[in-house]
């Protein structure tokens, strides 16, 4: 170990080390200024408009009306994701994402059918006055599915995005251009309310129910989780949850998917597991992996195979669809019936 103190001479070997050091600190950031002035490595292109650019979906007023587009990379012009966005006055608003490389690719969404189910069944049943607790993107969704649904979060969020290892060195170029073209919430105060909301879903059950009253002032709520939430909350905060998930073909057979999946977390020795995917489509297994993580709010209250059954005191399940399901939370003090036809 070589050890420099004050006043000590360096020789020429020391001097050419520093050289060097210094020609490829100056190599290095030379390179960093290329990628970093050069912009992300992609960017969004709505199709041209006419009868291929736009679909419809079923909502609760209509036939609404989506625009399609594409996700192309900057340099070779291949199409790295398409995708579908209806409009709102906060901009569009992404119902579909189908990338073409390695999922999830920035974004991770449910799948549409699954959406505008749920849509349906909480503009018949839920009463004006009932705060709906979901993911901001799902609300986002939601909004523009139903006029009367009485949503928590809807604000542009943006995150987490799920930003390719090779492209890291774009993180800010990527975030800003995210912001640029889905838009972006005017101050912190949406995203600090959202962040308590996800906080709250990594509590321990009581502590997390607390906090979830706590959003809506001790009031009664409607909450909406879907599998998927946890991969989220598995990329925004890996120190207090662990998730590993992998997709396996689809199987002629129910029972062969669900051997191979317990084949997976039998190697892994990860504790429990959930299931989605929609028909046709790869099955996608989430894992948790280790018994902690199945002790927090979201966990307990989404059908992890493993994990504890018991049910979640003052949390009552009225509906599931597809990885969705939705719990009415019951305020403060006492219980409630969400108003029905």
């Amino acid at each position: 170990m070589a050890v420099f103190a004050k006043g000590a001479k360096v020789g020429a070997p020391g001097v050419l080390a520093i050289a060097v050091g210094l020609l490829l600190l100056l190599v290095s950031a030379w390179l960093w200024f290329q990628i970093t002035a050069a912009g992300p490595p992609y960017h969004y292109v709505m199709d041209e408009t006419g009868q291929d650019a736009v679909e419809t979906v079923h909502s609760t007023t209509g036939a609404l009306p989506l625009r399609t587009g594409k996700v192309m990379a900057a340099s070779q012009g291949e199409v790295l994701a398409h995708f579908a966005t209806a409009s709102s006055t906060s901009g569009p608003v992404l119902m579909r994402w189908q990338p073409t490389v390695d999922d999830p690719f920035l974004h991770l969404q449910p799948a549409l059918s699954e959406v505008t189910a749920l849509a349906e069944v909480l503009d018949r049943h839920v009463a004006a006055d009932t705060p709906v607790l979901a993911w901001w993107d799902v609300s986002r969704q939601l909004r523009v599915l139903s006029d009367r649904v009485p949503l928590v979060f809807d604000a542009p969020l943006g995150g987490p995005l799920f930003v390719p290892t090779a492209w890291r060195a774009w993180q800010s170029q990527v975030e800003h251009l995210e912001a640029s073209f889905w838009g972006a919430p005017e101050g912190v105060n949406a995203q600090t309310r959202f962040n308590r909301f996800a906080q709250a879903l990594l509590m321990e059950e009581e502590a997390g129910m607390t906090a979830l009253r706590d959003l809506v002032q001790g009031r009664k709520a409607v909450l909406v989780l879907h599998v998927r939430d946890i991969i989220q909350l598995g990329h925004m905060w890996p120190n207090r949850i662990g998730v590993a998930f992998r997709d396996f073909p689809p199987a002629g057979d129910v029972h062969g998917t669900v051997r191979s999946v317990r084949h997976w977390l039998s190697e892994h020795d990860y504790s429990a597991y959930a299931l989605m995917g929609t028909q046709g489509q790869p099955v996608r297994a989430i894992a948790l992996m280790d018994v902690e993580s199945g002790m927090g709010l979201a966990t307990r209250l989404l059908p992890f195979i493993g994990n504890a059954q018991y049910d979640v005191p003052g949390a009552t399940l009225v509906y599931q669809v597809g990885g969705f399901s939705v719990y009415e939370i019951a305020p403060a003090h006492g219980d409630f019936a969400t108003e029905r036809e």
